[in-house]
């Protein structure tokens, strides 16, 4: 005898929106712009960083990160919310 248990159905199989991490592209994609908004702040910690515009680019890629993750975050709590 092999099993008892019937076969899954096609439709448990699947997942939220796809996700690799949490199962929502949203959070995942929120996760990485954190993760990319610490690692250009982190080019301003060393001695030698960057003055005068480059400092403005990098704080200006630091904060549009940080805003596009909680963006994401929002938008992923929506879509929780609503069930889908």
């Amino acid at each position: 005898m092999l099993s008892t248990n019937p076969p899954l159905l096609p439709v448990s199989l699947l997942v939220a929106h796809g996700g690799a991490l949490t199962g929502h592209w949203e959070f995942d994609l929120a996760i990485a712009l954190v993760f990319f908004a610490i690692i250009s702040y982190s080019f301003l910690l060393p001695a030698d960083a960057p003055r005068g515009f480059g400092r403005a680019v990098i704080y200006g890629i630091t904060v549009v990160c940080f805003i596009g993750a909680l963006v994401l975050a929002v938008m992923g709590f929506r879509s929780v919310a609503l069930g889908q």
